[in-house]
């Protein structure tokens, strides 16, 4: 009322501001003297998100609310981790591309304290490096074995068909120091870069180890047991060792073919060998793979009548 009656006796010239009134969603007065108040607090602003199915950009924050909370509330990134895992995404067990990895198997029935050669095997799937193995390990008590390495270097060739490429990460239980490749040796865990589809070696020096894991990403997260069929399954694809039994009656000089599926079909046709056998009235048999999933023997009789194989054989298409 002041400014209008300061122009009573004189025209009023408006000073228009040719600002936008500032909108925040809180209204208050201006008190510029500029009329539309340039400095006014708009209390209604139309550029915000409606109540009713609003979409947001950028990065929406919420309230995170308490572990167990049962209701229509938001529940926010924080929520769900903390609900999940207990707070940290490393709980979160990703898949491990390592087999056997925790000493569970042993078909070869590798015995504690054995020197292997360059190149021999232990556990299931586990061989020695370029300088040979010695290493040792107790009776299983659960999941998973925990061995020593006393002497050289143990090492695996992960499959590269089980491998998409990128940054892997390689973690264990132990002393030993392990290596992705040709990396350095370090304490667990350590990371490096895996080409897709490729074999890669994971290897460790003298020390304990046990609950191997390797997988995809930067993160190393929790070591997590299969089942002793599954353990199995797995080694299976490389290594078997079981029996091959038939015979026949037949007559000297007469040919005959032994075969049986495997329980798991090899990454490849595996190569077939018996380590002992007793045999009736047969020649020395051969023994060979016509697939992957198949392995046989054959033989011929020595004289005419009952013939009998009874063979201990292993199929091995390992890397």
């Amino acid at each position: 009322m002041a400014e209008i009656a300061s122009y009573a006796n004189t025209a009023y010239t408006p000073n228009y501001s040719a600002a936008a009134p500032i909108m925040d969603g809180t209204a208050a007065p201006g008190v510029a003297a500029a009329v539309s108040r340039g400095d006014h607090i708009h209390p209604s602003d139309l550029t915000r998100a409606p109540l009713a199915s609003p979409t947001f950009t950028g990065t929406p924050a919420a309230p995170t609310a308490t572990v167990g909370t049962n209701s229509t509330q938001i529940a926010t990134t924080a929520y769900v981790l903390n609900a999940v895992t207990g707070g940290t995404a490393a709980a979160i067990p990703g898949a491990n591309t390592a087999d056997n990895n925790g000493f569970a198997v042993n078909q070869r029935g590798y015995v504690s304290g054995t020197v292997l050669a360059a190149g021999a095997y232990g556990h299931d799937r586990w061989k020695a490096g370029a300088g040979g193995c010695t290493y040792t390990f107790a009776a299983p008590s659960g999941p998973s074995v925990s061995i020593t390495i006393t002497a050289g270097t143990l090492q695996q060739v992960v499959e590269g068909a089980s491998l998409i490429g990128g940054t892997y990460t390689l973690s264990w239980t132990g002393t030993a120091q392990g290596r992705i490749g040709a990396g350095s040796y370090a304490a667990s865990p350590v990371s490096g870069t895996v080409t897709v589809g490729t074999n890669t070696t994971i290897e460790f020096n003298t020390g304990t180890l046990s609950q191997v894991k390797f997988e995809i990403g930067s993160v190393a997260t929790p070591w997590v047991a299969l089942s002793p069929q599954q353990q199995l399954a797995a080694c299976q694809r490389f290594y078997w060792t079981g029996m091959l039994y038939g015979g026949s009656t037949l007559g000297a000089g007469n040919s005959f073919y032994l075969s049986t599926a495997l329980p798991v079909q090899m990454r490849a046709s595996p190569t077939v060998a018996s380590p002992s056998n007793t045999n009736t009235n047969v020649s020395t048999p051969a023994y060979g793979s016509l697939t992957p999933g198949t392995i046989y023997a054959s033989f011929f009789a020595t004289v005419t009548g009952s013939t009998i194989l009874w063979a201990t054989v292993t199929a091995s298409a390992d890397l």
